[in-house]
């Protein structure tokens, strides 16, 4: 087994994404599971939604939030949450990343 050190970094975007239908109990949370599928993402804080349109199989949804991201201790933080993000299942576009520095 081998260990790799990790560095908590924070971020903020705006993110457009789609949300299952009846898969949590509000939007909100929704949102936050979508993006909480994201590998290294360990916590998510939708801070506001600012666009909700249903579709017959899920709700597409815009929406500003803060997140905090494990990376590599030799990462290059905005590079690698820019790349992590947009890669996410669900997720349709990122815009206005924002990588706190450590």
């Amino acid at each position: 087994m081998s260990l790799h050190a990790t560095v908590p970094v924070d971020a903020s975007a705006d993110v457009s994404l789609r949300v299952p239908r009846g898969g949590t109990e509000d939007l909100e949370s929704g949102v936050a599971a979508v993006i909480e599928g994201v590998d290294g993402v360990t916590a998510v804080t939708v801070d506001r939604v600012t666009s909700v349109r249903p579709t017959f199989t899920d709700i597409r949804v815009d929406a500003d939030v803060s997140i905090t991201v494990a990376l590599p201790a030799d990462a290059d933080p905005e590079a690698d949450v820019a790349e992590r993000l947009p890669d996410g299942f669900g997720i349709t576009s990122v815009n206005d990343l924002v990588v706190e520095e450590a």
